[in-house]
């Protein structure tokens, strides 16, 4: 029979104050935690690290920002996230958007592009061309 894996979660505060101060999977670590904190109202609950409430998917955002004067790429970045599973398993979507504006005159363009972590090559290639189509655009090209 295989051990059901625990989640250990310190919190302190009750209802507008609660607060998780941390989470572990093994007991001891949670309790050498939580003895660690100074607040009078420390607890450890425990719940099921795995189950049919709650299985993970993770995603992968990418964003990238345009000067719409030059076509240059002003910044890139991305970051991975996790989410609840059932939400968009295996979907791909990128969308570009004016994100700065002066007196009616657009600064900037993001492109932006959220996927399944499973899809991210998909996903990389579709927030490129993205890019490159919205730069050659502002140049004119």
């Amino acid at each position: 029979m295989s051990e059901e894996l625990a989640a250990y979660v310190v919190t302190t505060g009750e209802y507008s104050d609660y607060r998780i101060r941390g989470v572990f999977f093994d007991e001891a670590s949670a309790r050498r935690y939580a003895d660690g904190l100074s607040d009078s109202d420390v607890e450890v609950e425990e719940y099921p690290a795995r189950g049919p409430e709650f299985v993970a998917g993770r995603d992968i955002f990418i964003w990238t920002r345009v000067d719409a004067r030059t076509g240059d790429v002003m910044r890139e970045w991305s970051s991975v996230s996790v989410r609840d599973a059932g939400d968009h398993d295996g979907q791909c979507s990128t969308r570009v958007y004016s994100s700065s504006m002066t007196i009616g005159q657009v600064l900037e363009y993001t492109v932006s592009t959220i996927a399944d972590v499973t899809q991210e090559e998909r996903a990389r290639k579709s927030h490129a061309e993205h890019v490159a189509k919205k730069r050659a655009e502002v140049m004119g090209l």
